[in-house]
């Protein structure tokens, strides 16, 4: 008999690359009314905002000290009190250099193994490290579990103060209500299966148990919400309602460091389809970032940007907050100038470096009209002028992906573009892809940035919702095939048991963009053999030997009853491809053993 299900509480976080938060919501409320979810407000300053940066400080012995814009502001402080010791020539109890500051990490997997793009052979592995502001490395597990445990441990603290209703029906202070929680981390649709994995260890090492714990893709989340909501429909007043069946749309999810595409088609019972695999690349908008810091340096030279850095640190991240704050505004404001305030040491340093001013360096770069050096202090740019310079190159790239995805057949009818993610709200991206697609409808519902972590809340309530996804590569198995002279190489030949057969032959058991089910796979196992190993691959291409593919991983079959020793075996091998996650099964046909389980990406 089954044990029932005691969950109550179903709780999401969504780990974005520049800003993070959780949500959550009660079992008994979603059955009312499922856009009943709660997330909090962080306070800034006296302000608030519905996610907090994606930023964690350790101190200098690698203890978690701080995380969001606790961790900014102290490791500000920290900086500005060495500066004003360092000034009055005293030795400071707690040099910052020597803290762990991180900013903006999660990317570090994107670059380390994404779906595409990535050199052959790269792999996430448990002992992989990652670089703090003051160049030192620490443990990417460490630094990613410590995140997450924080944020579990908000979410904790905001529960222990909850009434909450029990299965009877009574109305208790909830004590030991951990068990009772199903969590859903949020992952990029493009990442690898490693990269995912990698995620779901260190949501582990954070207290989270691993059977209460689904991952949800973050373009499929907002798909969900999106369904959920009526949205407001361009400049017009009507709206689109909760789809009906047969609806088809895409989400395009704008986040800090990625923009991942799904296209979907609503399907009777309110499941969604996928249309499309999932499709994207490093667009998001730290490339605006990117891109500005890039020109300082272009402008200033290298030396000067790092010594601002290392010697007025506090300064420095006083203009990466305000750049951060400032490029929001960029296409909504009239205003003819943007000013970035507090950088007289920058101009200083440029000018014990280089002999000459800032001022006098514009006019090198021909950027009269376009940069303003007031008073060696402030750097005032003409809005045109900054809103061509960081935001052409980065949106230009995302509008020609979805140009080539429209191409295919597909999603070519789709009318309907849904733009989530915090990157979206930026009007100048709004305006560029309304003007690219004119026959299209673009949305950008409200709260967009909240529309990942309130979807992924949805999905972890209904995880059946994504009826169909599409695969986004080939995947298959190593066997072995009688040999054929002049058809295989030679290189491939292999004596195994008396029989001359080709190795490591790809069989593919997914098609790319096909759907992604399960498959059952039979094939043997020589005689006198006491396991099996069944490796899977995937590649991006059709291939015939799996040594031009890329190993995801493997499973062993142990054989345990020696009875059936002097024959082949038979093996059953299930792959699930259709959740956001690879499961294998693997069953001997003779002694019905069977091994169930996720691959180790990580430790192949």
């Amino acid at each position: 008999m089954a044990t029932p299900d005691k969950t109550f509480i179903v709780a999401a976080i969504d780990f974005g690359t520049t800003f993070s938060g959780y949500a959550y919501s009660l079992i008994s409320d979603h059955k009312k009314d499922p856009l009943k979810i709660y997330s909090p407000t962080w306070k800034n300053d006296g302000n608030g905002t519905q996610k907090t940066p994606t930023s964690i400080l350790f101190d200098d012995k690698g203890k978690f000290h701080s995380f969001g814009y606790e961790a900014e502001k102290k490791y500000s402080d920290l900086a500005a009190a060495d500066e004003l010791d360092e000034d009055e020539d005293n030795e400071s109890d707690e040099d910052y250099r020597n803290w762990f500051y991180f900013r903006r990490f999660k990317m570090a997997l994107f670059r380390a193994a994404s779906q595409g793009g990535r050199p052959k052979g790269k792999k996430i592995k448990e002992d992989m490290q990652i670089t703090a502001a003051n160049g030192k490395k620490m443990s990417a597990l460490k630094v990613f579990s410590e995140a997450i445990r924080y944020l579990k441990e908000q979410l904790d603290k905001e529960l222990e103060k909850c009434f909450v209703e029990d299965h009877e029906g009574k109305s208790t202070q909830q004590e030991s209500w951990a068990d009772h929680v199903r969590w859903v981390l949020t992952v990029p649709a493009i990442w690898s299966n490693e990269a995912k994995q990698f995620m779901r260890m260190a949501a582990v090492q954070a207290g989270i148990a691993n059977n209460q714990l689904k991952l949800a893709l973050e373009p499929e989340a907002a798909a969900i919400l999106c369904k959920q909501v009526a949205l407001s429909k361009d400049k017009e007043e009507s709206e689109v309602k909760a789809f009906q069946p047969g609806r088809k749309f895409m989400v395009v999810d704008c986040g800090g460091g990625t923009v991942d595409v799904t296209a979907h088609e609503v399907v009777g019972g309110g499941g969604l389809k996928e249309l499309h695999h999932a499709t994207g690349d490093a667009l998001g908008g730290t490339n605006v970032d990117r891109k500005f810091f890039s020109a300082m340096t272009e402008w200033l030279g290298e030396d000067v940007m790092k010594r601002f850095e290392k010697e007025s640190t506090s300064d420095w991240l006083e203009f990466e907050r305000n750049f951060e704050s400032k490029k929001r505004s960029i296409g909504r404001s009239d205003e003819e100038y943007i000013t970035f305030s507090n950088l007289g040491e920058l101009c200083r340093i440029y000018k014990e470096l280089k002999g000459s001013s800032v001022k006098s360096r514009m006019t090198e770069c021909k950027l009269e009209g376009k940069v303003s050096i007031v008073k060696e202090n402030k750097f005032r740019f003409k809005t045109g002028f900054l809103k061509d310079l960081v935001y052409r190159e980065t949106i230009c790239d995302l509008v020609s992906h979805l140009e080539k995805l429209f191409l295919n057949v597909a999603v070519s009818e789709i009318r309907i573009i849904l733009l989530v993610g915090g990157f979206s709200e930026c009007p100048i991206l709004y305006d560029k892809i309304k003007d690219t697609f004119p026959k299209k409808v673009i949305i950008n519902p409200a709260e967009a940035n909240l529309a990942v972590l309130k979807g992924a809340v949805i999905f972890g309530h209904e995880p059946a919702t994504i009826t169909e996804r599409k695969s986004p590569k080939y995947y298959g198995i190593a066997i072995n095939v009688p040999f054929q002279t002049g058809v295989h190489r030679e290189s491939y030949k292999l004596n195994d048991d008396g029989m001359v057969v080709c190795t490591d032959v790809f069989k593919c058991l997914i098609e790319k963009n096909a759907p992604l089910t399960r498959i059952q796979k039979t094939f043997t196992i020589s005689a006198y053999k006491t396991s099996g190993n069944i490796e899977v691959y995937e590649s991006d291409e059709r291939q015939t030997y799996c040594t031009d593919c890329r190993m995801l991983g493997n499973v062993v079959l142990d054989i345990e009853d020696y009875t059936f020793q002097d024959k082949r075996r038979e093996v059953d091998v299930s792959l699930e491809f259709g959740s956001t996650e690879l499961h294998v099964i693997a069953r001997d046909k003779s002694t019905k053993h069977t091994v169930t389980g996720k691959f180790n990406f990580s430790n192949r």
